[in-house]
């Protein structure tokens, strides 16, 4: 009974989440619908679940980094700064959600997020276009007839966009727009279709109880 209670559990809840967009009507011998049952009664512990995960995970964190800080391994510096900085924020986000009057508070918290947090995100998303530029010309090298393809679009792509494509040739705009609104609009639908089959198969896995992995045990 250990895990058929969770398993039942599970299939209840998947079933209510399921039919509620496409039912009507209240529930036999209630008065409530399933969209009322999950607007008032299942959604806010989605709210409640969530937020214990996140105080899970950010245990585990200080955990995991804590063993690495203790023991001095190899990059317990930058373990230092992470755990320092989790438990910054986290706790004078927490003093500005229970004091909401403290502008002080608001005002201390919001220039550390604005004036230092943002700028190091802004920089390590501009160190990642030197990773997707060197990505982008190993992709692009004329090895096949797919990598060929991929290059000549890329070029028409890019001079589509840049003023300088206009000049040099006055049809790079419209095929740009065709390239974005035909093909790789295709491909983005059939990724979207097949993640969309893969998520369906999983979560029918998950209310059967053919998948168990979050169990912890056996799969």
């Amino acid at each position: 009974m250990r895990k058929e209670i969770p398993i039942l559990i599970t299939l209840v809840i998947g079933l209510i989440f399921l039919l509620s967009p496409i039912t009507t009507g209240n529930i036999p011998g209630t008065e409530w619908s399933l969209r009322k049952l999950v607007a008032d009664a299942l959604s806010p512990w989605t709210i409640v679940i969530a937020a214990f995960a996140l105080g899970l995970a950010s245990a585990n964190l200080v955990r995991i980094h804590g063993n690495i800080i203790s023991r001095k391994r190899t990059g317990w510096v930058y373990s230092t700064i992470l755990v320092v900085t989790l438990l910054f924020f986290g706790i004078t986000r927490t003093l500005v959600e229970l004091d909401p009057a403290n502008t002080e508070m608001a005002k201390f918290y919001g220039n550390f997020f604005n004036f230092l947090y943002n700028p190091l995100s802004g920089a390590m998303f501009a160190l990642l276009a030197f990773y997707i530029a060197s990505a982008a010309y190993r992709a692009f090298r004329l090895r096949s007839l797919e990598a060929t393809i991929l290059l000549v679009a890329a070029v028409i792509v890019m001079l589509g966009a840049a003023p300088v494509g206009a000049l040099i040739w006055d049809y790079f705009p419209s095929l740009q727009t065709w390239l974005l609104r035909v093909p790789n609009l295709a491909g983005q639908r059939a990724i979207i279709i097949g993640a969309a089959l893969g998520g369906f198969t999983t979560s029918l896995r998950i209310l059967l109880g053919l998948e168990r992995g979050h169990f912890g045990g056996e799969q």
